[in-house]
């Protein structure tokens, strides 16, 4: 039986090709807010936090200050600042920003950079606080300080009292009078014209007077051994003559050992022992280390020659108040208002001064010409502090009742007062205090007698900021505000008033004011029949714009 041929099994079907599925877009995280990046780059900068601690107040101003300096670079938006600030408060300041955010609304976007230093200068940092580190900046002396410790505390605290720094030569005088006497006299024969200038003479000073003494000490050791070497027997070798070295390093031991105590080094360019750069041919002056001069025509040379030679005749002289709290004390001195060369002072009649004298703040305020004494003048106060005075004014005069008065008046750091008026001055103008009725009677023999009613001692006004004020009148405190108003009459003329002044031909020299009301008022007149011009319009004809439109 044949076998039935089977069919071929049939292809297989090709695979489907396999569905595309969509594929979602990568999820990619939202932009980080507007504040998250300014408190990210905030962060990048370091910034200190602060606890809250009272231990030390200007510790709170210094990381205020050191935010606001961040924020200056990072130029960070106003609304932003409180934000960052906030983050790095901890502890206590945490405690404190969450009842102060309570009390200013609670919405810290809401509240401004102004308002959050507001508070928190009242919370960590009073206006009496900041008054006494002013008071301190202005009491600040370099006493056994170094000039540069000296001069970092002058910077730390001179921010308490902006008014002197924004004046580079207040600010300079201020660093001189803080420095010892034995500086501050050679510094200003130098009359430095600003910080820079003074600091760096004070700086030159001290580095050659601690050159002197360290001069000193080795010479004192050099003696000390060299008087120990002759009194111990001098040990001579009596075998094997020929070798001296062992006698010749006996001989330079005691003048290496004055070297060493020195401690200088031996400079390979002028083959001496000195410290620093070498200033062998370089026209600079030994002593001072000023360009310009050599040591033999030093001016500090010449002004501490001066100095020695008129230290013999050092001239002693004594003030009995140099300030208001010394004037309320005694009770015996009479104050008042007086022009001094055109400039009004604050002036003291003080029989118990030996001299007169004039505030260095009011020559520097009034511009006046000083000219140097003959000899220093020695003062002592009540405190017993003793003030040193090396200039006076030229030509100087002061106007009572209406007569000028020469005086003689030495210039001296004075606090409250710029002018004080003493025993030489009275005694050569004929002058008494009436203590009782505050009053100066001058009796000078070629002139008629005349008296000045004085003010008696007064203490000056005290001063508070704008803030502070507000604060007192939001808790209710009385204020009084007074206007003065200018009742002088102004005197109208021709010239004062802008567009009348050019036409002097029209108006009269004197204008006693505004022009009379007139019954007419100002009108053209025109000529009689006239009648206004009235023409009718132009219309053409249907006939006429249909030709047109051919």
């Amino acid at each position: 039986m044949r076998e039935q041929q089977q069919p071929a099994p049939p292809a297989p079907a090709p695979a489907p090709a396999p569905a595309l599925v969509p594929v979602a877009p990568q999820v990619v995280p939202d932009q980080l807010s507007a504040e998250a990046k300014h408190l990210r780059d905030f962060r990048k900068y370091n910034p200190m936090t602060f606890d809250g601690s009272l231990e030390d107040p200007t510790r709170a101003q210094l990381w205020l200050s050191s935010l606001e300096t961040i924020f200056r670079y990072m130029k960070c938006p106003e609304d932003q600042k409180v934000q960052c600030a906030v983050f790095m408060l901890t502890d206590r300041g945490t405690a404190w920003w969450e009842t102060t955010e309570r009390m200013l609304g609670g919405d810290v976007s809401q509240i401004t950079w102004q308002q959050f230093k507001e508070s928190f200068y009242a919370k960590f940092f009073s206006a009496s606080l900041r008054d006494a580190k002013r008071q301190e900046f202005l009491n600040l002396e370099q006493g056994d300080m170094t000039v540069e410790q000296y001069d970092a505390e002058f910077d730390m605290l001179s921010r308490f009292a902006p008014e002197i720094m924004v004046i580079e030569a207040a600010r300079a005088d201020k660093f001189v009078r803080g420095l010892r006497l034995d500086i501050q006299g050679l510094v200003r024969a130098f009359r430095p014209a600003t910080h820079a200038d003074a600091l760096r003479l004070a700086v030159d000073l001290s580095l050659q007077e601690r050159a002197n003494s360290s001069k000193a000490a080795g010479r004192g050791s050099t003696s000390g051994q060299k008087r120990k070497a002759e009194q111990q027997p001098v040990p001579v070798p009596q075998r094997n003559f020929r070798s001296g070295g062992e006698f010749r390093r006996f001989q330079q031991k005691p003048f290496e050992a004055g070297e060493a105590a020195r401690g200088k080094p031996l400079c390979t360019t002028c083959g001496k022992h000195h410290l620093g750069r070498c200033l062998f041919g370089t026209r600079t002056c030994f002593k001072c280390r000023q360009e310009g001069h050599t040591a033999d025509r030093c001016p500090l040379r010449l002004t501490r020659n001066a100095q020695n030679q008129g230290a013999g005749a050092l001239h002693q002289g004594r003030v009995f108040a140099t300030n208001k709290t010394e004037a309320e004390r005694a009770g015996t001195v009479v104050t008042g208002t007086l022009p001094v060369l055109g400039h009004y002072a604050l002036v003291l009649f003080d029989s118990g001064s030996s001299h007169s004298f004039i505030s260095s703040a009011f020559v520097l305020h009034a511009r006046l010409e000083v000219e140097p004494l003959h000899h220093v003048l020695s003062v002592s106060t009540p405190s017993g502090e003793c003030m040193l005075s090396k200039e006076k004014v030229k030509a100087c005069q002061i106007e009572i009742a209406g007569h000028v008065i020469e005086v003689t008046l030495l210039v001296l750091d004075m606090l409250d007062f710029d002018v004080i008026l003493g025993m030489d001055w009275l005694a050569a103008n004929h002058a008494s205090i009436d203590c009782s009725r505050k009053e100066v009677a001058f009796n000078p023999p070629s002139m008629t007698s005349f008296k000045f009613k004085g003010e008696g001692s007064r203490s000056l006004p005290q001063v508070i900021s704008a803030i502070r004020a507000s604060k007192l009148l939001s808790q209710g405190t009385w204020g009084i505000l007074a206007s003065v108003v200018d009742t002088r009459e102004v005197d109208v003329s021709l010239s004062s008033e802008p567009v009348v002044r050019d036409y002097p031909d029209v108006f009269p020299e004197e204008l006693p004011g505004l022009p009379p009301h007139r019954e007419v008022e100002f009108a053209i007149e025109l000529e009689s029949g006239t009648v206004p011009i009235s023409r009718a319009p132009y219309r053409m004809a249907p006939a006429e714009l249909k030709e047109l439109k051919v």
